[in-house]
């Protein structure tokens, strides 16, 4: 059996080369849009404050009332010499200072007394208008994930309607006589489609809108109505399953009839059979069925075409060196083939310990140990125990 020997970034070359995504936007109401790609620079609407307003809590006064002698403020009138002025309040255009009131001392009568030598400037604790938001300030730039605080700023700018980049619909295909639907309890031969569920939350997570078909049996005839089907409703379809040369593999075989078959095979593994196709200048992926498999196809071709559907970088996980315990990988792996490997850390005195599940080993590719797993090792032969490998962290290193 051959495949094709590009590595992964050379399969995301090749396709990026030929494909060029469709990006729409779409409006939404502010509150909607968390987490949405900014489809336009968004400028304020409206200045705050309007004028002016107190820059804390405490009393408004006039300041030409301690331009001379320092005035004897126990006998002053709230609503005649001061008032009450808190924060982001507006107030009274006699007055043009504030006093915070952690200086003030007030008695029974409304009078108060201040520290000495203290001085009331013109302007002091004031805001001027628009010194929290002016109209025309760019509040958001245009390809920007929408945080929480971008949304506060939006609504602080008067903006309650947001565009955002249209979502790529991903339309995911499970294929397997063997497959049965989560819930259900298998048979002898049977096996869960799992790669259902952890797909879907893996296309919401990378910013797709999934469109998850039920499983299909291994029937070229029936998987093609399928795929002509997610073709019309998908911007990008996702096939699972018969990615390899067996007799029931018909999907790679079935991509090159419908379209362009870029690659078949990948330098790394697991996943090695991931096939990528352009069908009616749509990006069709078949990605290996064996759930690890699949993840790890997800995560770095899914992942980066998603991203560039968006028009945004793609997220780089942080990286952290630590010492592998017990035994190391393959040694004779072929020059520029890559291995995914789940590590589980642990913390040390001077750093971490990693442990490593090796796929081709007894018990690697057992998916019992894939949650304990906070990091992923992608790379050549991983050293004999002792050795120092970097990995990226799947989960916060507060986990660990």
């Amino acid at each position: 059996m051959e495949f094709d020997t590009y590595s992964r970034a050379e399969v995301i070359e090749k396709l990026f080369a030929l494909w060029t995504p469709r990006r729409e936007t779409e409006t939404l109401p502010l509150e909607q849009s968390h987490g949405r790609i900014c489809g336009a620079d968004l400028r304020s609407r409206l200045s705050l404050p309007e004028l002016r307003s107190s820059g804390g809590d405490g009393i408004a006064v006039r300041s030409a009332d301690f331009a001379g002698p320092f005035p004897d403020t126990s006998t002053w009138r709230e609503g005649f010499n001061y008032i009450r002025a808190d924060t982001g309040d507006d107030f009274d255009d006699r007055f043009d200072a504030v006093i915070m009131i952690e200086a003030l001392t007030f008695n029974e009568d409304g009078g108060f007394s201040l520290p000495p030598g203290f001085n009331v400037l013109p302007g002091m604790n004031v805001r001027g208008r628009g010194d929290l938001v002016m109209e025309g300030d760019l509040l958001l730039k245009r390809g920007l994930p929408i945080r929480a605080c971008d949304m506060g700023a939006l609504a602080m700018g008067g903006i309650t309607e947001v565009p955002v980049l249209r979502k790529p619909v991903t339309a995911f295909i499970p294929t397997g006589n063997e497959l049965v639907p989560p819930g259900a309890i298998p048979k002898r031969g049977q096996n869960i489609d799992s790669n259902s569920v952890m797909i879907r939350h893996l296309l919401l997570e990378m910013g797709a809108e999934p469109l998850i078909f039920p499983i299909v049996r291994d029937e070229a005839g029936i998987i093609r109505g399928v795929l002509e089907e997610a073709l019309e409703r998908a911007d990008l379809v996702l096939v699972n399953g018969g990615s390899s040369k067996g007799a029931e593999d018909h999907n790679a075989r079935l991509l090159a009839e419908m379209g362009q078959v870029l690659s078949h095979g990948v330098n790394s593994a697991p996943g090695r059979p991931l096939c990528v196709a352009l069908i009616g200048g749509k990006p069709v992926i078949n990605l290996p069925g064996p759930m690890l498999a699949t993840y790890f196809g997800a995560d770095w071709c899914i992942r980066g075409i998603i991203c560039r559907a968006l028009g945004i970088p793609v997220p780089q996980r942080p990286k952290v060196k630590a010492v592998l315990k017990g035994e190391g990988g393959p040694r004779k792996l072929p020059e520029g083939f890559e291995l995914f490997c789940r590590v589980a850390l642990e913390r040390t005195g001077s750093g971490y310990e990693a442990s490593l599940a090796l796929p081709g080993k007894t018990g690697g590719e057992r998916i019992a140990g894939f949650s304990s797993a906070q990091c992923i090792l992608k790379g050549p032969n991983p050293p004999a125990g002792g050795g120092e490998i970097e990995v990226e962290l799947s989960r916060g290193a507060e986990f660990i």
